[in-house]
């Protein structure tokens, strides 16, 4: 988790990245709704949340804007390696909704809640 106030001191506004924000404000918002959160690494690619609570895991990769395939791409390929059934999300904050690729979820970040 990332010290809000530190990071406005050293990058002046918001211009390093959105994206982080969002990262933090939904590692927040598992950590309020009780899970236990980590950062999962499989085969030299990163899963940014790994939340646990009690038998319930679920894996989230979570990115401002799914703007071009590249970065979908970049988004989806973690959960490829993965070969467990548990829920797999990605969130964002595009205004439509992506369909399911493989099994994994695309979800505004506004609507977590929902899901967690």
């Amino acid at each position: 988790m990332n010290d809000l106030a530190f990071h406005n001191y050293l990058y002046n506004g918001y211009g390093y990245g959105v994206g982080y924000l969002l990262e933090n404000r939904v590692y927040l918002d598992l950590k309020i709704a009780g899970y236990d959160v980590y950062v999962g690494v499989i085969k030299e690619k990163e899963v940014d949340f790994v939340a646990t609570k009690g038998d319930r895991v679920i894996y989230l990769q979570v990115s401002y804007l799914l703007t071009d395939d590249s970065t979908i791409e970049r988004e989806y390929a973690p959960f490829d390696l993965l070969t467990d059934h548990y829920e797999k999300y990605v969130v964002t904050l595009d205004e439509i909704t992506l369909p399911s690729r493989n099994g994994v979820r695309h979800i505004q970040a506004w609507n977590i809640y929902n899901f967690i």
